[in-house]
């Protein structure tokens, strides 16, 4: 018995009957400064404190969607706990690496709810994707108004703009939605 699926941090070359313990990895590469960041890992242990520990030194700031923020300066926590499908703004002081630990999540099967406006989201995919394909079905209900990257690149359908090329893996995106979406 063990973890049978190659792909998972605790692969096990000996095991042949799953045991439904693999526990997958994703490692964010985070500049210096801002950055807007996400992760398709659902960490065991949820609080935002826990899953950035190991960058406590580095963090200046951590806010997440409603601007509610992380202050490890502080021993602050107004976050609580990391939410799947959300992104999350980060400024770091250096450069870092943060390894996050747990169950890889299925972006077919975690929606993501949108409210009215701005919203910041992950990219729960493993490899990149078009933006426009991402967002095919926001698109055809005429929900999505603007996406954009931490560089500032735009998605703007209704100029038929795609400054932003594909998502990739790592990376948050702010959204504008003209209504209440998933």
């Amino acid at each position: 018995y063990g973890c049978t699926d190659e792909f998972a941090s605790n692969y096990n070359l000996d095991a042949y009957i799953d045991d439904s313990s693999c526990v997958y990895s994703q490692t964010l590469d985070i500049n210096a400064g801002w950055s807007l960041i996400s992760t398709y890992i659902q960490p065991e242990d949820l609080d935002i404190s826990v899953v950035f520990s190991p960058l406590v030194d580095h963090i200046v700031l951590l806010k997440n969607n409603v601007g509610s923020a992380y202050l490890p300066e502080w021993n602050f926590n107004g976050i609580g706990d990391i939410i799947a499908g959300q992104g999350y703004q980060i400024k770091l002081n250096s450069v870092q690496q943060l390894t996050i630990f747990g169950e890889m999540l299925v972006p077919d099967l975690t929606p993501i709810e949108l409210i009215l406006g701005w919203n910041l989201i992950a990219y729960l995919r493993q490899s990149p994707a078009d933006v426009a394909s991402v967002f095919q079905e926001m698109l055809s209900n005429g929900s999505l108004v603007i996406a954009k990257d931490y560089y500032g690149n735009a998605f703007l359908p209704e100029w038929n703009f795609n400054g932003i090329g594909d998502m990739v893996t790592g990376q948050g995106y702010q959204l504008k939605v003209n209504n209440a979406d998933i």
